[in-house]
């Protein structure tokens, strides 16, 4: 593609921004099997609430590990075809794999090989996943170094990776159940990952890296994990995703919720297309929303929507179907909002570090993201577990009192973590768009340290 077909200002090509938007189709696809699917998977094998629970927690361990090594790597080994491109395309290849063999364990099985095989299994997808959200994430930075496009091409991934997550919300309820067409989960599990593994290949192939530090200094290991530590805005923004992310069990509960109380598990297909399909509208309105409104600000007001919706809807109850639909979307709105810009707040957040510590380490703190994705994943999985069990449900017998506490950690449980994360975003987060600009104005030599510095103390 000419040059003459890019955006004015504009550094990627449109076949370019395709692939790496289609990336996140499929890895989304593969993040939804996992996140939403596998607690469901573990019932349906035959595996108690509070086992299920414990061995999902236990891979986390290898997980504190890999994410933290593996983000250093990525920003210290660089190959011929760049320092990211390699990783996206080896993880396109692995991620399928891992989910296939998840999936595959023999219901023969007796329950402690079950749970090796689980915890294995769960490892193996863990590295896999690892290999595909860090580097694709940090690409995101050395692709453009114009914040309008980042801004853009970031916005568009979250309408393409919903694509992703409502195709496997649609697809896996109707495949794998009696209610559908009963495939079973190996069968559904491959189909699915071969669709995925479609959307993924084509970026590691027509994504290029054009702002990758190649005239940077070489930093230390030392200097790099002190760069990551004292980038205070950074650990803030992913704490307070960590903390709203920590209750949030509509993911994790919309398949056992469709399936074990209102008695369908096709509907958790409607029901996950509910709570995603704002995620597509929103991402269509976000560049412009972010150019009229600071990103921090939007987000409080989406975590804060989210919250309201979730607490109404425990109230309004699940009795009448419609009525759940509606205001399952008026949650989704304000989920929306949090997950796309959640997403955002990294690549600010590696401009600030550059801008105070002089090195970028961009694959360090997208593996700090991942980290707390996963963490989060295995976290919630565990705890909503749990919490059902406590409450009185039981796959093997559901009673009333079973399905009143699975639709209060559905609803007002899933409030908890941004009612907490608010206030912390509001009074810890110090980077404001504008300053963001300007700091990336400096990163990129185009005004002085000086007057940056100038700038950035006017209001």
């Amino acid at each position: 593609m000419s040059k003459s077909s890019k955006k004015a200002g504009w550094h990627t090509t449109g076949k370019e921004r395709a692939a790496y938007m289609m990336y996140f189709a499929g890895q989304l696809l593969f993040s939804a099997i996992i996140t939403t699917f596998t607690l469901t998977f573990l019932l349906n094998s035959g595996i108690s609430e509070v086992v299920a629970g414990s061995i999902l927690l236990l891979p986390k361990i290898w997980d504190a590990v890999n994410d933290t090594l593996f983000g250093f790597v990525v920003d210290r080994v660089s190959f011929k075809r760049g320092r990211y491109l390699p990783w996206v395309t080896l993880s396109a290849i692995l991620i399928p794999i891992a989910t296939v063999f998840f999936f595959s364990m023999p219901a023969s099985l007796p329950p402690f090989a079950k749970c090796i095989w689980v915890i294995l299994g769960y490892m193996f997808w863990d590295t896999a996943y690892t290999m595909t959200d860090t580097p694709i994430y940090a690409l995101s930075t050395c692709m453009t170094n114009n914040m309008d496009e980042r801004t853009s091409i970031l916005s568009i991934t979250r309408i393409t990776a919903g694509i992703g997550g409502v195709l496997a919300a649609v697809l896996i309820p109707m495949m794998y159940g009696e209610n559908g067409m009963n495939l079973g989960w190996p069968v559904t599990s491959a189909v699915l990952s071969a669709i995925g593994a479609i959307l993924m290949l084509p970026a590691g192939f027509l994504v290029k890296e054009r702002f990758n530090g190649e005239k940077e200094k070489e930093v230390t290991f030392k200097e790099q994990f002190r760069g990551l530590v004292t980038n205070r805005n950074l650990l803030v923004i992913v704490l307070v995703k960590f903390i709203s992310l920590l209750t949030f069990s509509v993911d994790v509960l919309s398949s056992i919720f469709a399936q074990y109380v209102l008695g369908n598990e096709t509907l958790g297909s409607l029901m996950t297309m509910a709570t995603s399909m704002p995620i597509l509208i929103l991402a269509c309105f976000m560049p412009a929303l972010c150019r009229k409104f600071d990103k921090v600000h939007i987000y409080a007001a989406s975590m804060g929507l989210f919250v309201i919706s979730s607490i109404a809807s425990y109230f309004i109850g699940y009795s009448n179907l419609g009525v759940l639909v509606g205001i399952t979307l008026i949650r989704g709105i304000g989920y929306g909002g949090l997950s796309i810009l959640a997403l955002m707040f990294i690549p600010d957040c590696v401009e600030y570090g550059q801008y105070k510590n002089g090195s970028r380490s961009p694959a360090i703190a997208f593996a700090l993201q991942t980290f707390i994705f996963k963490l989060n994943g295995a976290m919630i999985s565990t705890i909503v577990a749990w919490m059902i069990a406590a409450l009185g449900f039981n796959a093997l017998n559901v009673t009333q009192d079973g399905k009143n506490g699975v639709w209060f950690v559905y609803t007002v449980f899933a409030a908890l973590g941004s009612l907490i994360a608010i206030p912390l975003l509001l009074k810890g987060y110090t980077l404001r768009d504008r300053k963001v600009r300007l700091m990336m104005q400096c990163n990129n030599g185009e005004i002085t340290r000086e007057e940056c510095e100038a700038k950035l103390s006017e209001r």
